[in-house]
């Protein structure tokens, strides 16, 4: 995480939109180091997880023990170090934009799989109530393949 940056347009990010940056570094913080409690504190109770068509946990999911059960288990099962690696974060208003990386190895095949995405967040009340995953799933499922 040490390569992450925010980045504001302008004259600088205002401090609602800071803290939602920091809410949201806080939650990809949490997700390297395994600490799924952490995680879910960033999370809306009623959290709406938007995971791409065409990626093998795609759908829409509706709270942090859905999310962690459909989302992300079946990542932690089907790929070795799989790993969401943020490189800029993007508070504009209430939504908080990420480019970053997905990598990890496929437990079956032993291939890598390395796709770039774009996570947007939007942050209420200092809780992220929505979340939505944009990225080039071919790579990851030809790793798969």
């Amino acid at each position: 995480m040490s390569t992450t940056t925010v980045v504001h347009p302008g004259n600088g990010p205002t401090a609602t939109e800071s803290a939602n940056a920091e809410l949201v570094a806080a939650a990809y913080r949490a997700l390297a180091a395994g600490d799924m409690a952490a995680f879910l504190n960033c999370l809306s109770p009623a959290i709406t997880w938007t995971v791409a068509a065409g990626s093998p946990t795609a759908g829409i999911y509706y709270g942090g023990e859905e999310v962690l059960a459909k989302a992300m288990g079946p990542l932690a099962l089907e790929w070795e170090d799989f790993t969401v690696a943020p490189e800029e974060i993007c508070p504009t208003g209430d939504r908080v934009f990420v480019t970053g990386r997905y990598t990890g190895e496929h437990r079956v095949t032993g291939k890598i799989g390395i796709a770039r995405f774009v996570h947007i967040w939007h942050v209420e009340d200092g809780a992220a109530v929505e979340f939505e995953t944009v990225f080039d799933t071919h790579p990851i499922r030809e790793a798969a393949k």
